[in-house]
């Protein structure tokens, strides 16, 4: 399952990510984007950015979903 990722740049872009992982901390957001390849982003470029499903989000199965 693939995560979406939404970047605002500073310069306000809207750049929105389809990724397999994502890892991020104080200096520096990376992507293993779902085509394969690698995306680091400076965090000190970006004003925010959200994940969606959240961490601590309780994703369903599409067979859960149904019964």
């Amino acid at each position: 399952m693939n995560t979406i990722v939404n970047v605002r740049w500073f310069d306000g872009y809207l750049e929105e990510f389809e990724a397999a992982e994502v890892r991020f901390g104080s200096d520096l957001l990376w992507m293993r984007l779902a085509n394969g390849s690698n995306r680091h982003i400076p965090m000190r470029q970006v004003r925010w950015f959200s994940v969606n499903p959240e961490s601590h989000e309780k994703v369903r199965s599409i067979m859960e979903a149904q019964s």
